[in-house]
């Protein structure tokens, strides 16, 4: 695989980092902190990169439910499931246009697009080497893995104070989100007004400089002649 355009260091890091995420699972917690915020292009697709992080660098930080709901609400059996990175500016239906990257247990990789878990490559060799598959080679969505239940079955389960829990959470986590980011930009807004309104105030000073330095002017002319004037006659 060429980067002609990567730095021979930063290329040698990458792949020092796909060999180590291709190693013992249980490590690789610890490899993804070593590396948090490497930037390792795909080939496929083309221009997106993986920015190497754990949850903590996605969308879902400080969410502990959502990733207990990655490994009991989705696959068709409880996973371990760890998260290794995030694509971002991805156009999905995922939270924040980001498609969080999480390693299973048995080497598989999955992308979390909004209540779907996808299969985008069957280990970490196929999905740097190959490329990111999207939609996925297998898709599973929220609760899908209930369906061999008896309809009672399932609906007891979707009403259990566990997964009443985890909706709520994520809701929460959500709305706390929108309100977040509604804060920033209304934050933005205000610093360009405020930088409107100080451009429009300089310029009214600079006009009543000059209005007062008209009249300075006009009183230094005005009034020595007329004084003058008044003495000649």
């Amino acid at each position: 695989m060429k980067f002609p355009h990567i730095p021979s260091n930063l290329k040698n890091e990458c792949h020092q980092v796909k060999c180590e995420l291709a190693g013992s699972y249980t490590e690789v917690a610890n490899v993804v902190k070593r590396y948090s915020g490497l930037q390792i292009p795909l080939i496929k697709p083309k221009s997106y990169s993986v920015r190497v992080c754990g949850q903590d660098g996605t969308v879902y930080t400080g969410n502990e439910d959502q990733l207990e709901a990655w490994k009991d609400f989705y696959l068709p059996e409880r996973m371990e499931m760890v998260v290794i990175g995030a694509i971002d500016d991805f156009p999905c239906d995922a939270f924040g246009l980001q498609l969080v990257l999480l390693l299973c247990e048995d080497g598989n990789i999955y992308a979390y697009e909004d209540e779907v878990l996808h299969l985008v490559a069957r280990n970490v060799t196929e999905l740097f080497e190959t490329g990111l598959t999207f939609p996925g080679l297998e898709c599973y969505k929220l609760g899908e893995c209930f369906e061999d239940y008896t309809e009672e079955e399932y609906n007891e389960i979707m009403v259990s104070d566990d997964v009443k829990e985890m909706k709520e959470a994520h809701t929460q986590f959500r709305e706390t989100l929108e309100l977040e980011l509604l804060e920033s930009l209304k934050e933005f807004k205000n610093s360009q007004f405020k930088g409107v309104e100080e451009g429009m105030v300089q310029p009214k000073k600079n006009l009543d400089t000059v209005i007062e330095c008209q009249e300075i002017v006009v009183h230094n002319h005005i009034v020595p002649s007329y004084t003058k004037l008044l003495i000649v006659k």
